[in-house]
């Protein structure tokens, strides 16, 4: 680890027979105004696809309500992994929350990572991460840890 460099921490537990995966960005020392930036683009991403988040939603429209916002501030080439995953007994599971590939909709009881990234070769990167339950009506943020700066 590099001072004043983003360190990305991606842990989880298993309690239960059960997963869980997260990931916060940390910025230790003097950050660039660019890290700051896309701190904010990631934030703003990973909070839209989880306001969207509910039963019916398909896992493409999912990745796009934070595609879209991320494209629109200049990084989408940046942001090359999908939107999340199923998590459950294993670490990644169906569904995949991603713009390609088998596209299913979203069901009550399902939990699933939300986690945007923009990545910046030679400046470090950005990825945001909480685990979501579907319920009937919408959506549970699972995770709690704060997620400012």
């Amino acid at each position: 680890m590099k001072k004043d460099e983003p360190v990305l921490i991606d842990w989880g537990a298993i309690f239960d027979g059960y997963c869980s995966d997260i990931t916060r960005t940390l910025l230790i020392g003097r950050v660039s105004a660019k890290i700051n930036e896309i701190y904010k683009v990631v934030l703003d991403a990973q909070l839209a696809a989880i306001r969207f988040l509910r039963p019916g939603v398909t896992t493409q429209q999912a990745d796009r309500v934070a595609r879209d916002l991320i494209d629109k501030a200049g990084y989408g080439a940046q942001f090359g992994h999908g939107l999340g995953h199923g998590i459950g007994r294993e670490i990644h599971e169906l569904p995949t929350l991603r713009k390609t590939g088998a596209d299913e909709e979203l069901r009550p009881g399902m939990i699933v990572t939300v986690e945007p990234g923009i990545y910046l070769p030679g400046e470090g990167g950005v990825r945001i991460e909480d685990d979501v339950l579907i319920t009937h009506s919408g959506c549970e943020v699972l995770t709690t840890l704060d997620k400012t700066i």
